[in-house]
């Protein structure tokens, strides 16, 4: 697994209400980190604020959160909210056939809110774009991780979305420097 899994921060979404036939609380991002490490440059995820097994994922119990999720019913967390859960917990735990389908499950469901504005809208984009990028990392795919933090900083200028599109950016640019020197002192 990449190193850099360690060094990533959890972020959940303040509540906002919007109607969603029963209501559903469309959560915004807090400034508040989880899942904290001693390096603050970390990749970010964002999970929705009080749905079943945030708690434990907040703890970094990641089995325990997965399933919290996955037990919880409609009444208690719209789709969205879940497949967001899963999408942290899936890559945070290192299942990545899971977290893929999570993490793409979370990115089109956004399309069926009827009831959530445009720019409501983006922002979910934006987070769950942000989350699958994260992922897509994990599974050693960075071109498809960059057009997914490309995407997700396109939709929203959030903290999280701007922050992973400059560190993979960043990092990019450093391995391309040392190949070039590489290939410079090669020569």
């Amino acid at each position: 697994m990449a190193a850099w899994m360690g060094n990533w921060e959890q972020h959940t979404m303040k509540a906002r209400s919007i109607k969603l036939g029963s209501s559903l609380a469309l959560m915004l991002m807090a400034s508040g980190s989880f899942f904290a490490s001693a390096n603050t440059n970390g990749y970010k995820m964002v999970i929705i604020e009080d749905t079943p097994g945030v708690a434990a994922l907040q703890a970094g119990k990641f089995d325990q959160g997965i399933n919290e999720t996955l037990d919880s019913n409609s009444a208690e967390v719209d789709n969205f909210s879940r497949q967001m859960s899963l999408c942290v917990g899936f890559t945070k735990s290192n299942q990545l056939q899971q977290a893929e389908q999570a993490c793409n499950s979370a990115v089109a469901l956004v399309q069926q809110f009827t009831h959530v504005s445009a720019g409501d809208k983006r922002e979910m984009r934006a987070h769950a774009l942000s989350n699958r990028g994260v992922l897509r990392l994990s599974q050693n795919n960075n071109l498809a991780a960059l057009a997914d933090f490309k995407r997700a900083a396109e939709l929203s200028r959030s903290e999280v979305s701007v922050h992973n599109l400059q560190r993979l950016e960043l990092a990019l640019n450093k391995a391309n420097n040392g190949l070039d020197l590489a290939m410079t002192t090669a020569e």
